[in-house]
Parts: structure tokens; C-alpha cells; sequence
């Protein structure tokens, strides 16, 4: 009977000394993909179908390993056709949908702060039109200057606006004054909005931000692309740091990109890695609690109590030719994403 006294005390004093175990969500790796949704100005019929294609492929990537992320997108792209798609990702995911501008050849700093603000205004209104009525709604607080290219306007614009966050930013490279180390959203003095830096890494003593096309600008290979990744998320998980990666679907979404990024979400995956669009990742930053956003089955607000919908995404067939490069949303085609029971 002593013994199991000694027994147990030693036990007592054991799990005193040792710190308590961290939960899986405590220690694992935090991802925040942001996915850019890129064409050239004023994009054809065919490159919107190409990006359209491209997005699906990324999103199904990593949705069916039960991941998120966050779409950007210029108002070309979702005065188009994409539109469609958007609308069927915001009733079956938990994508958020965040904004860059009007074109992606805008040059935001050149602009007085009213047309900026119109400009990212007219954005926001196309952005939240890619919603099905009565079965989701689509709330814009988070912005992406086209080519990182912002100023103080910019910023008085967006905070103007309400905006959650602002991700033209790259850690050590592009920040506010006093942030340079800074990896993880802060806020930026003088507003109400977080800077979220998209993750940086050092390649041959300069720093290279994890950007696909920035990467493959730079002449990198897809397989030096899937080695700075799994690296920089070993580093990430080591230094309980996030990993914040910014994907074009002109690079990512086709080709042996593609397969890179297909390995590293296994590997993701592998590693037990939460993955969280930028509206959770400043909230993360904000509170210091990690909470996830519902997966699962959607709650129809206009079913009957508790009862839920099997719905399935599907790309668009038809053609119409009032949803291509449309230079103000089209409020009729709010309703016709082709969402299937």
C-alpha cells in the first residue's frame, strides 16, 4: 500500500513539473492562402474562362482537404462570368472573398484619395453581388492592392471604407514604420485596419516573398517552389509563426505549379496544419485564440428548423456574353450561379 502511495505522489509531482500538453490546435502549423485571382487588363472571353478553370482547380484542391483561404479579385474578374462561380463558393465554403482594385494594372498611388475611393468602392459592390439570394451573403473587409502598389491615401481610403485589413504588405520587405520583423497581422498606427504581410523567405541572402509568380518571375522551378514551402512551413511551425502564402491562378492553377502546390498541401496536411482564410488570421492575431471557422453543411435561413442543404459546385456551361467584362455588375445575374442539389 506504500508503495502505491509513493507511486501516485510521484505521478502528482510528475505531471506539477511537466507543462500540460498542448492541444493539436496549439501546436499545429497556421496557413493562410490568399489566391489571386489575376488576368491582364480588360480580360477576353478566353482568359476569363482560363482563370475561372484555374480558380476551380485551386479551390478543390484544397477544399477537399478541408481547407480555406481567401479569393482576391479585381472587378473585371467579378464583373465576369467568374462571378458565377464566386456566388456557389459563398454558399459551400468558408472562402472569404477579399478585393485588389478595379483592373490589375491599377496604380493606386497616382490617384487622389477620391478616386481611389470610388474606385475600391465599385469593387466591393461587384465583389458582394457574387452571393445566391436567400442563401448567403457576401461581406468585403479585406483588400489587396493591385501590384502592392498603395500610399498613404490608400490607407485613409480603405479605413474610409470600413476595411478589416489591408495584405499589400510582405514581411521585411513592404511594412508600416516599426514593423519590419513583424510576421504575424498588426495594426497600423493611425487607423482601423491590420496589415496582414504575406510570408517572406531568405533565397540566397535575399528576401523573396512567398508569391508564385513572383517565384517563377525570378526563374524558379516548380520543384524549388515545393522545396521553399514545405521548408518555410517547418520553419513557420518551429518559430509558432504563420505561414501566409499568396497563390495567382495564371502560375498555381495549371502545369507543374500546380503539382507543387498539390505536394505541399499533403504535406500540409501531413503535419496536421490549420488552414484559415485572412479574416480569421487577424482575428487570431487580435485575440490570441485560434478558432476556426464552421465546415461542414450550410443552415438554409429560409428551410425548416435545423435542416440543411447537400449542395455541389459545378463551373458553368452556358455563355453569356452579358457577364463578360461588364463595366458595372449586373444585378439581374446575382441569382444565376447554377447551385445543384
Amino acid at each position: 500500500m506504500k508503495k502505491i502511495a509513493i507511486y501516485m505522489l510521484l505521478g502528482v509531482l510528475l505531471m506539477a513539473i511537466m507543462p500540460p500538453a498542448a492541444s493539436q490546435e496549439e501546436n499545429a502549423p497556421i496557413i493562410s492562402l490568399m489566391i489571386d485571382v489575376d488576368t491582364t487588363p480588360s480580360p477576353g472571353y478566353e482568359e476569363i474562362r482560363a482563370a475561372e478553370s484555374n480558380l476551380h482547380t485551386i479551390f478543390g484542391q484544397i477544399a477537399n482537404r478541408d481547407g480555406t483561404g481567401t479569393i482576391f479579385s479585381t472587378q473585371d474578374v467579378t464583373s465576369s462570368r467568374i462571378r458565377l462561380l464566386l456566388a456557389q463558393y459563398s454558399v459551400l465554403s468558408t472562402f472569404e472573398f477579399a478585393i485588389s482594385g478595379n483592373r490589375s494594372d491599377d496604380q493606386l498611388s497616382i490617384l487622389p484619395i477620391s478616386e481611389q475611393e470610388a474606385l475600391i468602392k465599385n469593387s466591393v459592390r461587384s465583389a458582394e453581388a457574387a452571393r445566391v439570394c436567400d442563401m448567403s451573403d457576401v461581406n468585403v473587409t479585406g483588400f489587396m492592392p493591385p501590384g502592392f502598389d498603395q500610399n498613404e491615401d490608400t490607407y485613409r481610403a480603405i479605413d474610409n471604407l470600413g476595411f478589416m485589413y489591408d495584405a499589400g504588405f510582405q514581411a521585411g520587405l513592404i511594412y508600416a514604420p516599426g514593423h519590419e520583423e513583424d510576421v504575424w497581422p498588426y495594426m497600423v498606427e493611425g487607423y482601423n485596419f491590420s496589415a496582414v504581410p504575406i510570408s517572406t523567405v531568405d533565397v540566397s541572402g535575399e528576401l523573396v516573398p512567398l508569391y508564385d509568380k513572383k517565384v517563377a518571375e525570378e526563374g524558379m522551378s516548380a520543384a524549388e517552389w515545393g522545396e521553399i514551402l514545405t521548408t518555410k512551413l517547418d520553419e513557420s511551425a518551429a518559430n509558432d509563426e504563420p505561414m501566409v502564402v499568396l497563390l495567382s491562378t495564371s502560375v498555381s492553377g495549371t502545369g507543374e505549379y500546380l503539382g507543387a502546390l498539390i505536394e505541399f498541401l499533403d504535406y500540409a496536411v501531413s503535419e496536421d496544419a490549420i488552414f484559415v482564410n485572412a479574416r480569421d488570421l487577424v482575428t487570431i492575431a487580435k485575440t490570441g485564440n485560434l478558432t476556426l471557422p464552421e465546415g461542414g453543411t450550410w443552415e438554409c435561413p429560409t428551410c425548416g428548423e435545423d435542416e440543411a442543404m447537400d449542395l455541389n459546385i459545378v463551373l458553368v456551361e452556358k455563355e453569356d456574353a452579358s457577364l463578360v467584362n461588364e463595366s458595372e455588375p449586373n444585378e439581374s445575374s446575382d441569382q444565376e450561379a447554377e447551385v445543384v442539389a
